[in-house]
């Protein structure tokens, strides 16, 4: 758990206690539940940009398609896209937009992916969340706010608190909407005559509980008259927009009257024009559609069709395109060609030491172009040790590989089994395409439930450096589907790459000359405070080959006592050079 989330103690036996903990109570002892709030704790827990948190963020991304979609399409949007390319790695993705950015979009993801397949009413409600969500980073684009997935983050759990009575209390949840349809009851009455307390109390309560940023609550109790910060003003107005325009009471032909309330009751604080505000909602309708569409969603056309005409009504013009939300198919052949194309041309362009990625960036990214491209269930570098004696696991991605990884220990000699064994070979290998599995290659499978697993050795100037390794685990729904050669020659192109990559830092390291540099004698001149000390060329060397095999720059600062813009500047100076030297 995040070490600002609050450890939730309810004794349920307590007769005082509140009635939101009394529910909460409840909503813990559910048999899925604790499965999300693991997955939301995880990724809220990914606090840095280092190659540790990326990779547990990459993890947690791959591991659903949706956020790996999703990841790559913001990183491709305007905001925060840099060149003219575009991307299609989700770990390239993630360096781009930073820990901060991809945990908001993945916490926004996974409550979405939790509860969309459920209950009509629960579908409804997600898909008033996504829009909502759209709406919220629209409107922080169109007022240039610094974290336009912040505000898609609030904007997702504004409903929390709802989403979860109509999950787990599903009769009063019931109850609640007749009240509110047939009595005429507020929101507000009919959950406090039901529930003892509105759902934002609970949504709160349970965004504590997974250690959620303040703005999450903030947003949910936002109004247009209370909003504590802009951030919650803005949850608030795109909150209201969504109402406005695709509750099920709503029409078309009332869906403008409603928006334009809907704009002067938010204009003290939501500076926007009504031509933003079209932008606004074209932008997020048609960003929800695409969602759906990836990620082949079923849908209720009718329903979706509402959506569009309420939109088109509210806005005046029918100038965007909605298209069908039904799910658009294409050859599954097609596209992992063309996925594989893509993440190889990324691999490429990182592997080339002037890029200034960092190696072990590059080798994450040769991880994911595997998972991915294979496809496979789990994906492992391994790396000779300082004394060549032992080939360890360096990092890896795939379903359950947290608990795999610390098996990839292996001793360099005949008793390290089956991938010491083939990467001595200095031949990439795949059981059981090339062979049947031996006595000992099956037992070694069957101890860890790996249905089949290949071994493409990194061999660099005539060494051996490691390998990479890929199974399809025993439990997995490709256990009885074997690779076919393209797939294979695919991840052996990857394992080149990496000793391209490899081969290409070696040689900087001999490439860069060594300026001699004069330094002033240390008692000639008092240090001063916050003044770094004087480093010689070689020094400054070994500190960027350390970046740039994979170390931190926060490490390496703390480390050497030089701050991280004097790292990232000495780092440019010396690709710039190697680059000269090289041509």
């Amino acid at each position: 758990m995040p070490a600002n989330a609050p450890h939730l103690q309810i004794d349920p036996a307590d007769p005082d206690e509140s009635p939101v903990r009394a529910r909460m109570s409840r909503i813990l002892e559910g048999s899925d539940f604790p499965a999300l709030s693991k997955q939301i704790i995880e990724t809220i827990s990914a606090l840095d940009d280092d190659a540790s948190s990326l990779q547990r963020l990459a993890n947690v991304v791959l591991r659903e398609y949706s956020l790996t979609l999703s990841v790559v399409r913001t990183a491709n949007s305007v905001h925060y896209r840099r060149s003219g390319r575009s991307i299609q790695s989700a770990t390239h993705a993630m360096m781009m937009l930073g820990a901060k950015t991809v945990r908001q979009l993945a916490s926004s993801l996974l409550l979405f992916e939790n509860f969309h397949r459920r209950s009509p009413a629960l579908k409804e409600l997600m898909l008033q969340s996504l829009l909502t969500a759209n709406h919220a980073r629209e409107v922080a684009n169109k007022l240039q706010m610094q974290e336009p997935e912040e505000a898609h983050l609030c904007g997702m759990f504004r409903n929390l608190g709802e989403v979860l009575i109509a999950c787990h209390f599903g009769e009063d949840y019931a109850r609640i909407q007749t009240m509110m349809h047939d009595e005429g009851k507020s929101e507000t009455g009919a959950t406090k005559a039901v529930l003892g307390f509105p759902y934002a109390d609970l949504g709160a309560e349970v965004s504590r509980h997974w250690g959620m940023p303040d703005a999450v609550v903030q947003g949910m109790r936002a109004r247009a008259s209370t909003s504590v910060s802009l951030s919650a003003a803005v949850t608030a107005f795109s909150h209201d927009l969504t109402v406005a325009l695709y509750s099920h009471e709503q029409t078309p032909d009332g869906a403008g009257v409603a928006l334009e309330e809907v704009i002067e009751r938010h204009s003290a604080k939501i500076k926007i024009s009504r031509e933003h505000v079209r932008e606004v909602i074209a932008s997020a309708l048609n960003e929800t559609r695409e969602l759906f569409s990836s990620l082949h969603i079923p849908s209720d056309r009718m329903r979706f069709k509402q959506l569009s005409e309420s939109a088109r009504s509210a806005i005046g013009v029918a100038a965007f395109e909605t298209g069908e939300w039904a799910a658009v198919t294409a050859s599954s052949e097609d596209d992992a060609l063309q996925l594989r194309d893509r993440l190889r041309q990324e691999l490429e362009s990182a592997a080339d030491a002037s890029s200034g990625t960092a190696l072990g960036d590059v080798l994450l990214l040769a991880l994911e172009g595997a998972l991915r491209g294979g496809p496979f269930d789990r994906v492992i570098v391994c790396i000779l040790d300082a004394d060549k004696g032992r080939l360890v696991a360096r990092s890896g991605l795939g379903e359950g590989i947290e608990a795999l990884l610390p098996h990839f220990d292996f001793p360099m000699n005949i008793r390290g089994g089956p991938v010491v064994t083939a990467t001595q070979q200095r031949a990439p290998i795949y059981l059981p395409n090339d062979r049947s599995m031996n006595a000992i290659e099956a037992r070694w499978a069957g101890t860890l439930r790996v249905a089949q697993f290949g071994v493409f050795p990194i061999v660099v100037s005539g060494k051996i450096v490691g390998c990479l390794y890929v199974d399809r685990a025993m439990d997995g729904e490709m256990a009885a589907i074997t690779p076919d050669r393209a797939a294979l020659r695919y991840v052996k192109s990857l394992s080149e790459i990496m000793v391209t990559a490899i081969a290409a830092r070696r040689r900087l390291s001999t490439a860069v000359p060594v300026e001699p540099v004069r330094e002033t004698p240390k008692s000639a001149v008092p240090a001063a405070a916050g003044v770094e000390p004087a480093r010689s060329g070689a020094d400054r060397v070994a500190l960027v080959l350390q970046l740039l095999q994979g170390a931190s720059s926060d490490a390496v600062s703390k480390e050497s006592g030089v701050s991280v813009v004097q790292l990232e500047a000495w780092r440019a100076e010396v690709l710039a050079a190697a680059a000269a030297r090289l041509q």
